[in-house]
């Protein structure tokens, strides 16, 4: 979790008050097969509004604010989009510079579920990490009679690979959006609570060590 440190920040209470841990920035990148609705997903949720085509090689940043639990988290979003060279090298770029993820496919599309696996281990090897944020988002439940992958599926994949699951549609309304990015966020804010912790620690050891090598030597001077 290395990768955190420059932008997910720290915010402590003044003099006299308890601690505040407070997550002020998050980098979510949104994976999957394309045709799946990774774009609609992201404009859906930024604007409230459903486009349903979009140019397929595209890749775009987006940035807002959104609140969650009553604080304000600045949002990055990296829509990724294939890539026709080098597309692992790329892939692996983004992913470490993400904090939480996304993955997506469509319940109309068995090839877009087939990937999810591939992409979460993708993510595993770049992070190199345990406790990597990642949710699986199934896209088009809406479209039924379409439908080739079933809820079940979907569900049993996410309980193997450890991830929350959400099945939506993201064209029928923007509640269903809006709650992956809140869990999301707060499956991040976890992480990154965890980490902090484990610094702490790590600091605590590390301050009492020197406190006792201290002693050791002036004792033997």
């Amino acid at each position: 979790m290395g990768e955190r440190s420059h932008h997910m920040i720290l915010k402590r209470s003044g003099s006299g008050a308890k601690d505040v841990r407070k997550l002020n920035r998050a980098r979510v990148v949104v994976l999957g097969h394309p045709g799946c609705g990774k774009t609609a997903l992201c404009v859906r949720f930024l604007t409230r509004r459903y486009i349903g085509e979009y140019q397929p090689n595209t890749e775009s940043t987006y940035t807002t604010d959104t609140v969650v639990d009553g604080e304000t988290i600045h949002l990055e979003i990296l829509d990724t989009a294939r890539k026709h060279q080098n597309e692992k090298a790329s892939l692996e770029a983004s992913i470490k510079w993400g904090d939480g993820f996304i993955i997506m496919y469509s319940v109309t599309d068995r090839e877009s579920f087939s990937a999810v696996k591939r992409i979460k281990r993708l993510i595993d090897a770049a992070k190199e990490t345990l406790g990597i944020p990642v949710i699986i988002v199934a896209n088009k439940r809406d479209l039924d009679r379409s439908r080739t992958v079933r809820c079940a599926e979907g569900q049993e994949l996410a309980g193997e690979l450890s991830c929350p699951f959400f099945e939506i549609s993201v064209a029928d309304g923007y509640d269903s959006v809006a709650s992956v990015f809140s869990r999301l966020i707060r499956e991040v804010k976890c992480e990154f609570l965890k980490h902090l912790e484990a610094m702490e620690k790590r600091s605590k050891i590390l301050n009492m060590r020197n406190v006792l090598f201290r002693r050791r030597r002036s004792k033997t001077q």
